[in-house]
């Protein structure tokens, strides 16, 4: 499991205008050597309220604005995530995280970023650019049997479902999460060098090492120089609560 830290009292005043958030601070390693400094926060959605947007010095765009409380929930502390991250960086100037047009961060200067949130969880992890192209992260609650059927075929092919059949026998629901995940982590890291949306049938599960915790995925296609068809790239995962899993990919 991935070791979690209480956030600096120091960094937790400043959620003291936010919803009943409980925050962790992680390290994700990189692949250059360093580190990427993350958090999680834990949030209340019912507690939210619009005026918090201003209280912690987060700009509301006029499209979160415009949409439902959830949407505006989640993208508060999603923000407020990537502010505290940035700040275990010594980074002040937090407050200029825009939208691209695909809705990604757009991160200051010298950093890349990311940032997810699923019902109630809320994370962001940030490194110096300079050290890697791309950061990608995801947070997920294990899919119910609901959703099940949504995921199989849009996300994995016969193939790949075979795959985590085989290794998640036990919990067919896990594996499937785990691969999901996976391929968002790998969306977003990968973003940066693409440019472009692709799909989730851009990259196939080849394995699952649950022992490392990690998922080969290979590129079914050429995406960007560099990230030619056949590209072997490796996710790592996480159990960090019960039936919520974190994936990450630099």
């Amino acid at each position: 499991m991935l070791p979690l830290t209480p956030l600096d009292p120091a960094l937790s005043a400043s959620m003291a205008q936010a919803t009943a958030c409980a925050g962790e601070h992680f390290t994700l390693p990189l692949p250059s050597g360093g580190l990427g400094h993350g958090v999680l926060l834990r949030f209340d959605a019912a507690l939210f309220h619009a005026g918090l947007f201003a209280a912690n010095g987060i700009a509301m765009p006029d499209s979160v604005a415009r949409s439902v409380v959830k949407r505006q929930a989640d993208f508060f502390h999603g923000r407020l995530a990537a502010k505290l991250a940035l700040r275990t960086m010594g980074i002040e100037d937090d407050a200029s995280i825009g939208i691209g047009d695909q809705r990604e961060p757009l991160w200051p200067s010298a950093i890349a970023g990311s940032i997810s949130h699923t019902h109630g969880m809320a994370g962001a992890v940030v490194a110096p650019s300079g050290a890697i192209r791309g950061i990608g992260l995801d947070i997920e609650h294990v899919v119910t049997t609901d959703a099940e059927a949504a995921l199989r075929g849009p996300v994995v092919d016969a193939g790949e479902q075979a795959v985590l059949d085989t290794l998640f026998a036990d919990d067919p629901l896990l594996g499937l999460t785990i691969a999901f995940s996976a391929k968002e982590s790998l969306y977003k890291a990968l973003f940066p060098q693409v440019g472009r949306f692709f799909d989730f049938d851009a990259a196939v599960v080849q394995y699952v090492d649950t022992a490392a915790r990690t998922v080969r995925l290979v590129l079914k296609s050429t995406l960007a120089p560099g990230l030619r068809g056949g590209t072997c790239l490796q996710v790592r995962y996480d159990v960090i609560f019960p039936r919520l899993v974190m994936t990450h990919f630099a």
